[in-house]
């Protein structure tokens, strides 16, 4: 969106040249902007977008719906929205995004944390439970903004967790990450896992949300995703399973007698990649559903143990 017609927008709005723009009424009138340029959840948005450039919440913002906005904050208001009407992600102009309750810094480095993955948490922090040891050693494969690794160290105290990523800069978010839950059990590695990477060590449990969006697939993605989120972490390049395929081969190598791996898989792959997982040899623990009741996680064990089929 061009500045200069949301600059028209706003001299020709209903509240006149002469009125001050306040909270309510800017809301009203961008939130209709971005409704009428077909943005789900407009209000929200917007909602979300001037509770961080006034430093409020947005119970705050209603609490104090006739304030008037200086020219700063409506000049920093219109930057932020234009970033938006451009298909930046809500989450990158923030800087920030909540995952499991907890505040996670995001940039460009990486992908934004997404509900589904929460239940790749939940489903890990199941077993870290029923382990019941006082060391749990995980690996997380591909950590981006640390999302996985921090929830997991930050729930289950008694976690140990490598968290690597091919990525320089993302490995920077998650250092953020870490430090803002003041959390020292993740060690942040820089590595790729489609070269050989701590010889010889064994984890009771591998964790990712890998690359799993086919390089035909990218081409269609919504342009939040495909023109802002890194394409390292979205797109495999290849068929969507270059990923998994690699992280069957880890698992082999570096888990532990009875350990376990979850990966989180696109709405649509989950039979292929329980073909995929159970001919490298392992056992499908579960096919777990997100919030939506489509599959989007799978577990597999390195031997029968505790496991069963779904």
């Amino acid at each position: 969106m061009q500045s200069h017609q949301t600059n028209a927008s706003y001299s020709s709005a209903a509240t006149g040249p002469h009125t001050p723009w306040n909270v309510l009424s800017l809301l009203d009138w961008s939130a209709r902007y971005l409704k009428d340029r077909d943005f789900d959840e407009s209000r929200l948005n917007v909602e979300l977008l001037l509770s961080h450039v006034l430093g409020l919440s947005r119970i705050e913002l209603y609490m104090n719906f006739d304030r008037p906005l200086s020219i700063d904050e409506r000049a920093r208001f219109k930057s932020v929205l234009q970033r938006r009407l451009r298909h930046e992600p809500l989450q990158y102009i923030i800087g920030e995004t909540e995952f499991m309750g907890l505040k996670m810094f995001v940039d460009q480095s990486v992908l934004i944390p997404r509900p589904e993955t929460e239940v790749l948490v939940e489903e890990a922090l199941k077993i870290i439970q029923a382990a019941g040891k006082e060391r749990v050693e995980v690996l997380d494969i591909g950590t981006g903004s640390g999302n996985i690794s921090v929830a997991l160290a930050h729930f289950a105290r008694n976690v140990v967790v490598t968290a690597i990523d091919i990525s320089h800069a993302a490995l920077q978010t998650a250092a953020r990450n870490l430090s803002r839950h003041a959390l020292s059990t993740v060690t942040l590695m820089e590595a790729d896992i489609f070269c050989d990477f701590l010889p010889g060590k064994k984890f009771d449990i591998i964790v990712s949300n890998p690359p799993y969006v086919s390089e035909s697939e990218f081409e269609i993605l919504a342009p939040e995703i495909r023109e802002f989120e890194p394409r390292i972490a979205t797109c495999d390049n290849g068929d969507g399973f270059r990923f998994i395929r690699r992280i069957c081969t880890i698992a082999g190598e570096k888990l532990k007698d009875g350990g376990a791996f979850l990966v989180e898989i696109a709405y649509n792959q989950s039979e292929a990649t329980r073909t995929i997982v159970e001919g490298s040899g392992f056992i499908v623990g579960g096919l777990f559903a997100d919030y939506s009741g489509i599959s989007r996680v799978l577990m597999a064990r390195i031997s029968g143990r505790g496991s069963q089929r779904t």
